[in-house]
């Protein structure tokens, strides 16, 4: 957003008043942290939620696209335990009330318990993994199945993690340092970059969450010892783009912790699948768009380190990302999705 920060602005106590009036909640409440907003997390007698208050540089069209993407995804598939949009006491989703003297949007989500993806992967058995993985593919396919055809014109907005925007990063190309990853990048984001026009004519468009990593869900026991995914939370890089882009953005963070990068995104594959059937070119196409994801995030990273040479951790953060590109750079097209090739997914 490139906006001033919202800093101690909103005490804890003063949340809670606000929590109390418009959405009779009241509870034990604590600061979330946050880089702009404001979060509270509420723990009551009847469940845990947050309450949000978002920075005043906030279009209320975009809150109320996450919203309703939530309220959408909770009666389509309630079998994953969505963030859950709390109504205000008006019958309200999204409110725009006075914080030191602003007018900000401000909402009410339930808590979803449970631990990140990246924080448990680790410690899990092959066994643990490869169920954990396909656990994965099915909450993205029913994520992509539950907002189909669902649409919102804050969708259409013009987003920096959109697939569809990777043309406007390629001049960042040459400002990677490291000579072999840069002509990865180069060849990858270009080849991409000029079948855009056919697949946009090609390939299914949708409204999509744009941003399932490893922090953005969530795990729980699955009671066999195991751990299963409950939700994906964080909504706020929702886009329209490929259908096929949210199980490519999946699949390229999940394997970054895999010695075998390939059978990981074959698993999380078939998971999806099971839920949300692709078409055949669609499927054809997915190993170029794990590469364009990443071609992107290294294209976004190398940005913001011109913009901000003193911060250390945005190129610390690429290391699993540009060690999954330069492995996949040589992996054959078929590796990946060779196995679910057939005339049934057309």
């Amino acid at each position: 957003m490139g906006a001033t920060l919202l800093m101690d602005v909103l005490t804890p106590d003063a949340a809670l008043v606000l929590a109390e009036r418009h959405w009779r909640i009241h509870g034990d409440i604590s600061a979330l942290p946050s880089y702009a907003d404001q979060n509270f997390r509420i723990r009551t007698e009847h469940g845990e939620y947050v309450l949000k208050v978002a920075h005043p540089s906030w279009s209320r069209l975009d809150l109320e696209l996450e919203n309703l993407a939530m309220m959408t995804l909770a009666e389509r598939e309630p079998t994953l335990q969505w963030p859950r949009v709390q109504l205000a006491v008006d019958g309200e989703h999204l409110l725009t009330l006075p914080v030191a003297g602003q007018p900000c949007q401000v909402r009410v989500l339930s808590f979803v318990p449970g631990t990140t993806y990246a924080d448990v992967i680790g410690a899990l058995s092959p066994t643990q993994r490869e169920a954990l993985h396909e656990s994965l593919g099915s909450a993205v396919g029913l994520l992509t199945r539950g907002l189909q055809d669902f649409r919102h014109p804050a969708a259409d907005r013009q987003h920096d993690w959109n697939l569809m925007r990777l043309p406007a990063l390629l001049g960042e190309v040459d400002h990677i340092d490291d000579a072999e990853l840069r002509a990865i990048v180069r060849a990858r984001a270009s080849a991409f970059c000029a079948q855009l026009p056919q697949w946009q004519a090609q390939l299914p468009i949708t409204v999509l969450h744009n941003d399932a990593n490893d922090l953005n869900v969530i795990v729980a026991d699955d009671g066999a010892g195991g751990q299963q995914v409950r939700a994906v939370i964080d909504f706020g890089d929702m886009c329209t783009s490929f259908r096929l882009a949210d199980l490519a953005i999946a699949c390229t963070y999940a394997m970054q912790h895999e010695a075998d990068p390939v059978a990981c995104a074959r698993t999380i594959i078939r998971g999806y699948l099971a839920q949300c059937p692709l078409l055949r070119i669609e499927l054809e196409q997915l190993p170029a768009f794990i590469l364009a994801r990443l071609c992107h995030s290294v294209l976004m990273a190398t940005r913001t380190h011109r913009e901000q040479p003193d911060n250390p951790f945005v190129l610390v953060s690429q290391q699993g990302v540009r060690t999954l590109l330069r492995q996949l750079a040589d992996v054959d097209h078929d590796a990946i999705v060779g196995p679910f090739l057939e005339p049934s997914h057309d």
